[in-house]
Formats: structure tokens, C-alpha cells, sequence
């Protein structure tokens, strides 16, 4: 109250103009969420009909159904695919906060001879295109026989750059005098760790986890290759298949289908969103 009542006129008009910027943003961004949505609850033939001119019947079903979601439960089940996506996200956010915990608490803490070599070489993978290193990946899966397996879907992803540097700059903003204070009281470098520095990083760690289980949920191109077997594939190659080459695809399932693969992760996000936003920000505040 005491900063809004301080505020002189331009800078409440200069505030009103950018949270209606801001609205306005909002609203292209959720325009198309909504016309998804309302195109799934819609018979097929209706999915195009009140696209265009855009009127409320384009983001309301005027005969809503729910035929295209039993369609991809019943005939496609789409339900062993969700249920495959969620076993592989959590394995990767699960083993993928372990590794990167630990690898962002040696990079953090300790310097040994190399130590900023290595980390350097760490961040130089995040920058190589999947593309480059898909077809190595592919062969030591297959040799380590983890092709159709779940494992072979979420371990390649668990050494995750761009997490490990989250955690490592977290790591640097928890004060060294807490570690010289566990060392006075005895404590050995794993107690340290895990009592004194990991209660720190818990923005870091579900900004890092959401980061894993955004890229694990929305894996297309490696769930493809590496998966064979229909029963474990994933939802976003699933959704793919719904299609016949040669055929008009099915809008309307096609839109339920991506509808109910959204809802997980908008849901997460929604909850999590201020610690991820925290997370970064605290993340990118030491070099």
C-alpha cells in the first residue's frame, strides 16, 4: 500500500499499461490452448467448421462431446501410453536430481586439478544438437540390449548439463561457513551434503526436476527410435500413430489426445511455477 500510494500518476499509468501488455500476452498465448480444447469436444466434422470467421462457437463446442476421448482410450488405448510416459518421467527426474545433485556439489565446492576443464566440457554437451550424437546413443543403447525398455528411454537424459549448472551455482550461494560449522560438529562430507546443503537447494532441485520431466514428457524423436514395442511407447510418438499414411488424420481425437497430454504438465506448473521461477533466478545470480 505504502509504495502504491507513493507512486506519482505516470508510473501507475506506466504499471496499468504493462499488466494490460502483459494481459494481452496472456490471452495470445492462451488462445490456442482454449481452441485445442474446444476443437476436442467437438464431433470431427465440426473441428474446422467455426474456425474462421472466429466467433464463439471457435473456442465453445456448440454440441460438445466426449466421443474423442473414449475413441482414444477405448481404440487406441491411450492410457498404457500415459501410463508409459509417466514411469519414464519419473525414473529421469527421479535419477536425474541424484546425478546432478551430486555432480553440481563436486562442482560447487571443491576445486581439484581440472575441475574447471571438466566443468567446462559439461557445458559444452548441453550445446550439441541431439541430432549429432543420435545415432552413437542409439548404437550403445542397443549394445547395452536397453532398446524397448523403459531404461533405455530415461537413462541417456539423466546427466542433464543444464541441471547440473543450476545446482552448481546453488551450491555456491549456500555460505561455506554452514560446511566449516558441520565440520567443527564432526560431520563427514556425505552428512554435510545431504543435511546441510541439499535443504538449500530446493528451488534449484524442482527447477530442475520440471526442466527433466518437461524434456521427458515431450520426447518425440528418441522414444521413436529407441522403442519398438507399441505397448511402451510413449504418449507424443502415440499421438503420432493415430494417423494412417495415405489418410486424413482425425482431428478431433488427435486434439483430445494432445489435450490430455498437456494437462499433466500444465498442472505441475501451475503448482511449482514460483520455486521454478525462484530457481532460476537464484541460479543465475553467481558466476
Amino acid at each position: 500500500m505504502a509504495l502504491s500510494s507513493a507512486a506519482t500518476p505516470g508510473e501507475r499509468v506506466r504499471r496499468r499499461l504493462g499488466s494490460l501488455v502483459l494481459l494481452a500476452v496472456t490471452v495470445v498465448f492462451f488462445f490456442p490452448y482454449l481452441w485445442m480444447l474446444a476443437s476436442s469436444l467437438k464431433p470431427t466434422a465440426d473441428v474446422f467448421k467455426y474456425g474462421f470467421p472466429l466467433s464463439w462457437k471457435t473456442f465453445l463446442p456448440p454440441h460438445p462431446t466426449l466421443e474423442n476421448y473414449a475413441t482414444i482410450f477405448s481404440e487406441f488405448g491411450f492410457g498404457r501410453n500415459l501410463l508409459n510416459s509417466l514411469i519414464v518421467v519419473v525414473c529421469q527426474v527421479v535419477l536425474t536430481l541424484v546425478v546432478c545433485a551430486g555432480a553440481g556439489f563436486v562442482f560447487g565446492r571443491f576445486r581439484f586439478r581440472g575441475s574447471r576443464v571438466l566443468f567446462g566440457l559439461v557445458m559444452v554437451a548441453s550445446f550439441i544438437p541431439f541430432e549429432v550424437v543420435m545415432v552413437p546413443m542409439y548404437v550403445v543403447t542397443r549394445e547395452l540390449r536397453l532398446t524397448d525398455t523403459y531404461a533405455g528411454l530415461f537413462l541417456p537424459w539423466v546427466a542433464n548439463a543444464i541441471g547440473i549448472f543450476l545446482i552448481r551455482q546453488s551450491v555456491q550461494e549456500v555460505p561455506r561457513s554452514l560446511d566449516e560449522a558441520a565440520a567443527i560438529d564432526g560431520a563427514s562430507t556425505w552428512r554435510t551434503f545431504v543435511q546441510i546443503i541439499l535443504p538449500n537447494l530446493r528451488p534449484a532441485l524442482l527447477t530442475v526436476g520440471l526442466i527433466s520431466a518437461v524434456a521427458g514428457w515431450n520426447q518425440f524423436l528418441w522414444p521413436l527410435i529407441a522403442v519398438q514395442d507399441p505397448d511402451k511407447q510413449v504418449v507424443q510418438v502415440a499421438i503420432a500413430t493415430f494417423t494412417d499414411p495415405g489418410q486424413l488424420p482425425t482431428w478431433g481425437e488427435l486434439f483430445a489426445a494432445a489435450s490430455v497430454a498437456a494437462l499433466p504438465l500444465l498442472i505441475i506448473f501451475l503448482f511449482l511455477q514460483r520455486y521454478y521461477i525462484r530457481g532460476v533466478v537464484t541460479s543465475g545470480m553467481k558466476g
